[in-house]
């Protein structure tokens, strides 16, 4: 016998699955269809499905890239661990271990977002340097501040408002003390243009940098530059140089100031 249903009933039917599949594809975080957020959010971890983690293989998490299935990540990464829905998820988090040099555990979160065709699009650590803490140096403080507000377009002069910024930066060092200190100035940049004129400019914009603090009163024989160029992104965002692709790309564009123990360097 064939069951016919009436308006009321088929509308209801659709709006509940539409209720359904909005469920499904709720996130923590607010990812949109690109796969990508303002404010990653990352949710406490007694909230784990595997609320012991795993030991992740460092190389196989390095050749996670934006455009992999979920496949692809369950081959190289495992299964997310915590519960977050079952169809269309648009985010996915993980406890990852690692032993450091000194055989210490370095234990952080990690988070997977996906865009609309379920491809992974954006990654997160928390806390954001997880894999510069690696090395086993004991970290005094870490601080990451933003080209934009540092340098003009393309250029690794300091601007005015970059030298102001770096004298109140400098002045805060100062006020935790900075005996038997180090310090670590880092320059990156985004993907566009070549490696080697990243590298270079993220080198000069460090140097620049460490000029000034010098100036403010912090001696050169405890600063120490790097330029790590496009090597060290924090977020992937896939596509040609486009204004939204450029502004999608700003976090990777960092000067990192980590302050260690010189007797650990």
């Amino acid at each position: 016998m064939m069951i016919v249903h009436s308006k009321p009933a088929r509308l209801a039917m659709v709006l509940g699955s539409f209720l359904l599949l909005s469920a499904c594809t709720r996130s923590i975080s607010d990812v949109d269809s690109q796969g990508k957020t303002s404010t990653p959010v990352f949710p406490d971890v007694s909230n784990a499905v595997r609320e012991e983690g795993s030991f992740v293989n460092l190389d196989n998490l390095k050749q996670v890239r934006p455009g992999m299935t979920k496949v692809q990540l369950y081959e190289l990464i495992g299964v997310p661990h915590f519960d977050e829905g079952v169809l269309r998820v648009k985010e996915w988090d993980y406890i990852f271990h690692f032993t450091k040099a000194d055989k210490t555990i370095l234990t952080c979160q990690y988070k997977v977002l996906f865009d609309s065709d379920m491809k992974a699009q954006s990654f997160y650590f928390l806390p954001e340097n997880c894999l510069d803490r690696l090395s086993g140096t004991p970290l005094v403080a870490h601080h990451d501040l933003s080209v934009e507000s540092l340098f003009a377009f393309d250029q690794a002069t300091l601007s005015a408002k970059g030298i102001e910024q770096i004298e109140t930066f400098s002045s805060g060092l100062k006020g935790i003390g900075l005996e038997s200190k180090h310090i670590i100035v880092t320059g990156h940049t985004d993907r566009f243009g070549g490696k080697a004129y990243n590298q270079h400019l993220s080198l000069a914009r460090a140097e620049s940098v460490k000029r000034q603090m010098v100036k403010n009163g912090i001696s050169a024989s405890i600063i120490e530059v790097r330029g790590k160029g496009d090597s060290e992104p924090r977020v992937f965002c896939p596509g040609n140089q486009s204004a939204a692709v450029i502004e999608c790309l700003a976090p990777n564009r960092r000067m990192s100031v980590d302050v260690i123990n010189s007797q650990s360097k």
